[in-house]
């Protein structure tokens, strides 16, 4: 893609599937030794077109691209069970019925508490503070079901970070950073800071960089903050 306004070329990719049937999830690898790229990873049908490289003029290249399927085991048989579910997540406002050995498969930072003599695995539970029984819900639906919300991405974001599941965390960023406006971009920017969701923070620079949103209606929106009294832009 050549730029309109500079003589600087733009080099995107996006990854997805021919197949809409095809229910699997791939990665791909992509090096480059004439445009510097080592080994740069992305998830197929991420919606999203990321800018791999910038370059001063228009040459030949060559890229090498490596796919593997990214295997994901199904519980979905076990997402109505309440006979064998042995474990809860709590929350203030409620909890969610869960198994052990599905959390364990889902995340190593779960298998290892689940595993050990921690107090959560002799009482049957663990309270996650700071969410809410809706988020546990969301997050049960991912990890048996392999669906996400439409809605409240950013607390299920936070337990994939929090409980080091990259897959959740990575789907949740591509989601959000897909429907980012001026205002949106602000906000996600200062929750990632917060709590240093460093994939979430990347993905929203590199967001901007490909003017996906512009850097004058962020700035629009800043200067309409006073005394942290924000008011949305039309």
């Amino acid at each position: 893609m050549q730029s309109s306004h500079t003589a600087m070329c733009h080099i995107l990719v996006r990854f997805f599937k021919n197949c809409p049937k095809d229910n699997n999830t791939y990665s791909i690898t992509l090096s480059s030794s004439k445009l510097s790229i080592a080994e740069k990873s992305f998830l197929s049908d991420d919606g999203t077109w990321h800018l791999i490289k910038e370059i001063d003029q228009v040459l030949a290249f060559d890229i090498s691209v490596v796919m593997d399927t990214v295997h994901i085991s199904s519980f979905e048989a076990l997402y109505d069970d309440t006979e064998l579910a042995d474990f809860e997540l709590r929350d203030e406002d409620g909890s969610v019925k869960v198994h052990k050995a599905v959390l364990a498969a889902s995340s190593h930072v779960l298998k290892r508490m689940l595993s050990g003599s921690w107090r959560e695995t002799k009482e049957g539970h663990v309270d996650v503070p700071g969410t809410s029984a809706q988020t546990l819900q969301h997050f049960k639906d991912y990890i048996y079901l392999r669906k996400l919300p439409n809605t409240g991405l950013e607390q299920v974001l936070l337990l994939a970070s929090y409980y080091m599941i990259p897959q959740l965390e990575q789907k949740c960023v591509n989601k959000l950073v897909n429907s980012l406006t001026a205002q949106k971009t602000c906000d996600l920017l200062e929750l990632a800071m917060k709590h240093k969701v460093n994939r979430l923070i990347l993905a929203i620079l590199e967001w901007v960089q490909n003017r996906g949103v512009e850097v004058k209606d962020m700035r629009s929106f800043f200067s309409s903050c006073t005394d942290n009294n924000c008011e949305e832009l039309p």
